[in-house]
């Protein structure tokens, strides 16, 4: 083979591998059961991660904020999550009233 052709071959396959990472899948290998009122407060999005799927374990998987890594918690805290973030709509509501 030409060198140019393996060349163009190893960066190809080197982009692939690094926009997919790999094709590995990111997993929580344990769960928290408490998460303090404060950081649900700053939570951003998150996700239920299944067991029957690729991963092990059931978890609720929360992203905060500027914080680069996810918060892996019990799935059980969804309750607490949804109550946080229902309370701050209803607070953004009455404030957006009261600016009016």
């Amino acid at each position: 083979m030409e060198l140019k052709t393996v060349v163009v071959t190893l960066c190809l396959v080197a982009l692939a591998i690094d926009s997919t990472e790999g094709g590995i899948i990111k997993c929580c290998v344990k769960t928290r059961k408490t998460i303090p009122k404060p950081v649900l407060m700053k939570v951003q999005s998150w996700y239920l991660q299944d067991s029957t799927g690729p991963c092990d374990i059931d978890a609720l998987v929360m992203y905060v904020g500027a914080w680069k890594k996810p918060i892996c918690a019990d799935p059980s805290m969804e309750k607490d999550l949804n109550r946080v973030q229902k309370i701050q709509q209803t607070m953004l509501g009455k404030v957006r009233r009261s600016a009016a």
